[in-house]
């Protein structure tokens, strides 16, 4: 694969010709936003929920519509993060900060405008980043063996213990259930059917889009109908949104300065959007030039968030794309909207399937712009959306969960395998159990699994193999600071504290 070649960028223009490519955008960048802007509504649910609907359309219309839903949904969080002050996915929390007292102050309409325009760039600079960092990376990665995607892998179920709140344990115990679940079915080596127990339709495996759907969007449904929590009336007029250049003008460093944070952030496995916008407002209370107002409701509260968790999208997609680790818990489920298109993300995608990487590059840009026309023009309409009653919003999503399972193979079974998905993720969301590893578990174990055996055929049982070859050494090195960091960092805490 010759690096940085036009045919790389311009090769998946002519199914731009088709008039479908730019619907399936604007329809998914519309959908995104609604679902973003309705609280407690999660940006992965909203995508995981949506994926079985893509199974029958082209790879590149169904990912055109699927990349629109993720940039909607992380831009649509902001909405209801300034009118409600109830962020309508996590990584809008830092925008509630200065967003919602701008709301309060009758700026709610300035305060959207300048979460737009700062996403826009941000959405921007991210696509940028990836046309250019892929297929440096893949042509790196189109070197790797079996022992390397072993290290890559690892370093993949590592960070379960990293992104799991609270308990380092329950995560753990969440992503061995995900390794468990991805096992069942027939051995890769030997062909041997494993906890099968008697179904034939376990033979192939569990399929991980119900299993998503269940986890994520069943289960939010039910959080959401024992729940009162989201039961807020907006208010809030809204007036004069596209912002005036001189604020454009001030906030321009603030959002170059987070853009660049919410790109390297969201290409670390497992970090997201959520830190993203943290360490972004986080930076801006220390180097912005009104640092000491932040938190009263000024631009820049709203601007570098906004920039970074919207940059983080194409920063997620990095890792994803090239090597087949998720960037975050949306680019997870967008790796089940691959598979099922019969496409395995990773260095090959970029030799094998260039056109398909070109047209999610194009994609990407695209939704940005209908993102940034969508959020200016459809600021009024998502403001009443969002107090759209519960009663009706919830069977709606139920319905659709259910005929997005049944459509993937026809089979009665998938709708069984939601529904216990869904339960089982209500449950280990009142215990504190996190979902994403049993997600990442899920899809990663196989390919841990095949890639590990393999490299101990090939060396005939030598486990040095791994330590042998520096690339292999080299990830499982990060591999042992990943698991050992945070404990070694506290002792040291601990020792400096004392001294």
């Amino acid at each position: 694969m010759e690096l940085f070649s036009m045919d790389l960028y311009l090769s998946g223009l002519q199914y731009f010709a088709n008039p479908g490519m730019f619907l399936a955008s604007f329809l998914g960048v519309l959908v995104g936003i609604v679902f973003g802007a309705l609280p407690g509504l999660t940006t992965t649910m909203t995508i995981a929920v949506f994926i079985p609907f893509t199974f029958g359309m082209s790879p590149f219309i169904s990912f055109a519509f699927l990349l629109g839903l993720y940039t909607g949904a992380v831009y649509g969080g902001s909405v209801s993060a300034i009118l409600m002050n109830i962020p309508g996915t996590p990584s809008a929390i830092a925008t509630s900060l200065d967003g919602y007292p701008m709301s309060q102050a009758g700026r709610a309409g300035e305060a959207i405008g300048i979460s737009t325009i700062s996403s826009t760039i941000g959405g921007f600079l991210s696509v940028f980043v990836l046309m250019f960092a892929a297929p440096a990376i893949a042509s790196i990665a189109l070197k790797f063996s079996a022992e390397e995607y072993v290290g890559i892998t690892l370093i993949g179920l590592s960070i379960i213990a990293i992104i799991s709140p609270g308990s380092t344990v329950k995560g753990l115990l969440a992503g061995v259930i995900g390794l468990i679940i991805g096992i069942i079915g027939l051995d890769p080596i030997t062909g041997y059917p494993r906890f099968i127990m008697g179904r034939a339709e376990l033979i192939e495996g569990i399929n991980s889009i119900p299993v998503m759907i269940g986890m994520y969007g069943l289960s939010e449904m039910l959080v959401q109908i024992s729940s009162s929590k989201y039961k807020v009336s907006v208010v809030q007029k809204i007036s004069s949104i596209v912002p005036p250049f001189k604020n454009i003008k001030r906030i321009l460093s603030t959002v170059v300065r987070s853009s660049f944070i919410g790109v390297i952030i969201g290409a670390l496995p497992a970090a997201g959007g959520s830190i993203a916008a943290l360490v972004a407002y986080g930076q801006e209370k220390r180097l912005g030039k009104r640092k000491e107002l932040l938190g009263t409701g000024i631009i820049e509260g709203i601007a570098a968030p906004e920039a970074a968790n919207n940059a983080s999208t194409g920063g997620a997609l990095i890792p994803m794309l090239t090597l087949g680790i998720p960037g975050d818990p949306m680019t997870a489920v967008l790796m089940g909207g691959l598979i099922i298109q019969g496409l395995r993300p990773g260095p090959l995608l970029f030799q094998q399937q260039m056109p398909f990487v070109s047209s999610i590059f194009i994609s990407l840009l695209l939704s940005v712009v209908f993102m940034c026309i969508l959020g200016l023009l459809g600021a009024r309409l998502y403001a009443k959306l969002i107090s759209f009653p519960k009663k009706y919003l919830i069977p709606a999503i139920l319905v659709f969960s259910l005929i997005g399972s049944y459509a993937i193979s026809n089979s009665i079974f998938d709708i069984w395998v939601l529904i216990i998905s869904g339960f089982v993720g209500f449950v280990f969301r009142k215990i504190s159990i996190p979902i994403p590893p049993v997600i990442l578990g899920m899809i990663l174990g196989p390919l841990f699994e095949s890639n590990f055996r393999r490299s101990l055929m090939l060396s005939e049982g030598n486990w040095a193999t791994f330590v042998q070859r520096p690339i292999s050494l080299f990830f499982l090195i990060v591999v042992i600071l990943l698991l050992t960091g945070p404990t070694l960092m506290k002792q040291i805490k601990k020792v400096t504290t004392h001294k």
